[in-house]
């Protein structure tokens, strides 16, 4: 227990440094969107690509992989829906699926998991959030009924996922690893430093924004959408590759890790964006956090 406290407290320290900056310096959403633009552009892509650039081509696991991990989260979404129903805030049910599904698996999910598992967990990691993403992305205005109909409905969202920096970044690699070429000493350095710094930003940059939108009551329905993001999701991953056989142990636990996840910052930020349920999206994103403080080291414990 004490290793995976190890292991996983530098990522709480570097929210609680975000916090504390925060709570001293209250600085609002636009003096940090200069921080978030280098972790959504420079950093976290950088993570992703020399992470799946080492990957062996060719690997016909891949998606079988994606298919159950891919169906779990989809599963989450649903049961955060049905959760979310007809409750007497009149919050949006479709937030709620968020909460119980859409785990934080670009700021924390790569950089974890590569601390914890080692380099090849950055593979199914990179993979893992390509695929939750498209779902998710398409799930999202599907269930909030926009006004556009058939194919427009999907296609917007599509278009977003396909130009998102993450999904480009894991598709370069891939054609990079496939091309057998090597990365000069040049390019391939500033991409380590970069990579280096994914996690601390990006967790920085969370604490900043959960500093912002803290407070309120973790109510019944918001309570089940979180134990089941922290604990039914990992467990249904968990099972499924018990069922299924003969995937990589390393993929396995990276699957598991990345269910375990906190929701995501993006929770927040779609429904702001959206302009429904925002202070439930913000107790969301705070509470989960918190509560993952505890849910991720035993987690942790019990795969290493």
């Amino acid at each position: 227990m004490i290793v995976a406290l190890e292991l996983i407290a530098p990522f709480f320290l570097y929210i609680l440094a975000g916090v504390t900056a925060q709570l001293f310096l209250r600085h609002g959403d636009e003096q940090q969107r200069w921080l978030d633009a280098f972790i959504f552009y420079v950093a976290l892509p950088a993570l992703l690509f020399q992470s799946v650039r080492v990957v062996p081509p060719n690997d016909n696991n891949l998606v079988g992989f994606l298919a159950i991990t891919t169906s779990i989260t989809g599963a989450m979404f649903v049961l955060g829906w049905l959760i979310g129903r007809k409750n007497r805030s009149g919050d949006s049910p479709a937030v709620f699926g968020l909460a119980a599904s859409y785990s934080n698996i670009g700021y924390m999910g790569p950089a974890l998991t590569v601390a914890v598992l080692g380099p090849e967990a950055g593979a199914p990691a990179a993979f893992i959030f390509c695929a939750d993403v498209l779902l998710i992305f398409t799930i999202w205005p599907t269930m909030l009924g926009h006004d556009s109909r058939g194919l427009g409905r999907i296609m917007q969202p599509l278009r977003k996922v396909l130009t998102h920096p993450f999904i480009l970044a894991t598709l370069a690699a891939l054609l990079f690893a496939q091309s057998g070429l090597t990365l000069p000493a040049y390019i391939d350095s500033p991409l380590t430093g970069f990579q280096n710094a994914a996690a601390p930003t990006a967790l920085f940059s969370l604490g900043l924004t959960l500093a912002r939108n803290r407070g309120g009551r973790v109510e019944r329905r918001l309570g089940a959408c979180l134990t089941a993001k922290l604990v039914v999701h990992p467990l249904a991953v968990a099972a499924a590759f018990v069922v299924v056989s003969g995937f990589d142990p390393v993929w396995i636990a990276t699957a598991i890790i990345m269910g375990a996840l906190p929701p995501a910052a993006n929770v927040y930020v779609m429904a702001r964006a959206e302009g429904i349920s925002v202070a439930l999206a913000a107790r969301t994103v705070l509470y989960g956090t918190v509560f993952s403080a505890v849910t991720l080291p035993v987690l942790i414990y019990l795969l290493t």
